[in-house]
C-alpha cells in the first residue's frame, strides 16, 4: 500500500499475496518502484534508496552493532518519525473497518478489490474533513 505522506490519502493498494512476505521483497515485485514519488517506509524498508531508479526513498537509520547511536542520526530518525507518523495514522484508519482487519476468510482475488473500496472511503473522510 502507498500513502502520501503530506496528506495521509491512500494513494495505492498492491495485490493480496499468501502468507507472510518481507516489506522490501514484496515492494520489489510490484509496480510502485517505476514511479516517480518518493516512499517513505519503516525498518522493514532498509535500502529502498539503492532500489529506487532515481535513488529516492527513505528509511530510519539503524544503531550500528556495539555502538552508540550517533547524534546525526538521531536527528534523522526524529525528522522522519514525524513524516511517518501521517502514513501510520493512514494504516489505522484503513485497519478499523473489520473488512480488513480481521483474518480474510473469502477468495484472494476478492480481498485486494475489497481493501481498495475501503481505502477509497478512507479518502472520502480525509477529504470530508479537509473541507
Amino acid at each position: 500500500m502507498a500513502v502520501d505522506d503530506e496528506s495521509g490519502a491512500i494513494v495505492d493498494v498492491s495485490d493480496s499475496v499468501p502468507g507472510p512476505w518481507a516489506d522490501i521483497t514484496l515492494l520489489k515485485k510490484s509496480r510502485l518502484m517505476k514511479r516517480p514519488p518518493t516512499g517513505i517506509g519503516d525498518l522493514g524498508y532498509v535500502g529502498i534508496g539503492e532500489l529506487h531508479p532515481t535513488g529516492l526513498g527513505a528509511a530510519p537509520r539503524r544503531k550500528p552493532r556495539g555502538k552508540e547511536r550517533p547524534p546525526a542520526g538521531r536527528k534523522y530518525n526524529r525528522a522522519f518519525r514525524r513524516r511517518r507518523i501521517v502514513v501510520e495514522h493512514a494504516i489505522g484508519r484503513l485497519r478499523r473497518f473489520r473488512a480488513v482487519a480481521r483474518v480474510n476468510r473469502h477468495p484472494r482475488p476478492r480481498h485486494a478489490v475489497r481493501v481498495r473500496a475501503i481505502a477509497g472511503l478512507v479518502n472520502r473522510m480525509l477529504k470530508h474533513r479537509a473541507s
